[in-house]
């Protein structure tokens, strides 16, 4: 599998079809694996927390969910001249042209041939998991939150095996989650933790556990239940993805910018303060 590395964390370089044909090789395995998404955000977090940047190097498969991702990766794989003054010019040029490009030219940003998200893998695998008669579990999110995705999976994909839908801690402990797992032996888990959660679960849980494949998914499950968004506000705001049109133009922060303005430290460290990073880390 082709890789990058954007921030010291590798991510595959892969096109939907072929991470789901990745998933279904994890699977047949019959051991532990677990799947990540990283985003601009989590490679920044990671860059300054070592621990962070070691689960998600340790991971099966690292599918890119963020725009940024696709424009460092084609940003940082440009050649740079070596002449003093000639450099600078040369990578402000192609700053901008590859900055333009995320929204006028998507196709030339082609490292990473196409943004696969935690949210929408959660209805690709689980249409795989249905055709394939993969057993899934379901843990994370509120109260409430994985039983009503549960049953609309299963509304649009029949056949699907969920086992078992929990909250996890800090409504229930670790030790019945694990319990509940070895006793339902699901073949996924999808993890609807914040992000350094999902890491620590993966680095301290799964190990516990065999033959299952753990994918960190974030809010994805808040999407599908249309549950209301967590922020530092505490007010009611359903949870809502991006038009399709604003998704397909790299636009989906600004629309969280908008719609979940609680994010708006989230979104610029995701935002200015990487394209930041990935500077200083090319010029350095």
């Amino acid at each position: 599998m082709k890789k990058t590395s954007i921030l010291g964390v590798d991510v595959d370089c892969l096109t939907l079809p072929q991470a789901l044909a990745e998933v279904s090789s994890l699977v047949a395995t019959g051991e532990n694996h677990y799947i990540v998404t990283p985003n601009p955000e989590m490679l920044m977090y990671a860059d300054g927390h070592p621990w962070f940047k070691t689960v998600l190097n340790g991971a099966s498969l690292s599918l890119a969910d963020g725009v940024g991702l696709l424009w460092a990766a084609k940003y940082l794989s440009l050649p740079l001249a070596t002449i003093p003054g000639v450099r600078q010019i040369q990578e402000a040029v192609q700053f901008v042209l590859t900055g333009a490009s995320i929204i006028l030219f998507p196709k030339f940003l082609n490292v990473i041939p196409e943004r696969i998200t935690g949210a929408d893998m959660v209805w690709e695998i689980s249409k795989l998991a249905s055709e394939r008669n993969y057993s899934v579990f379901l843990l994370g999110a509120g109260p409430g939150v994985a039983l009503k995705a549960a049953r609309i999976l299963q509304q649009m994909y029949p056949r699907l095996n969920v086992v078992e839908v929990m909250v996890g801690p800090p409504y229930e402990s670790e030790e019945e989650v694990v319990r509940a797992i070895q006793q339902t032996k699901p073949q996924i888990i999808f993890l609807a933790f914040p992000a350094s959660g999902q890491m620590k679960w993966m680095r301290d849980q799964l190990p516990k556990l065999k033959g299952t494949v753990a994918m960190g998914i974030g809010g994805a499950l808040d999407f599908i239940a249309g549950a209301s968004a967590i922020n530092a506000e505490a007010t009611a705001a359903p949870a809502r993805r991006a038009p399709q049109i604003i998704q397909s133009m790299g636009l989906e922060w600004l629309w969280r910018f908008f719609t979940q303005p609680w994010r708006k430290e989230r979104i610029k460290t995701a935002t200015i303060d990487f394209m930041k990073a990935i500077r200083q880390s090319r010029l350095s």
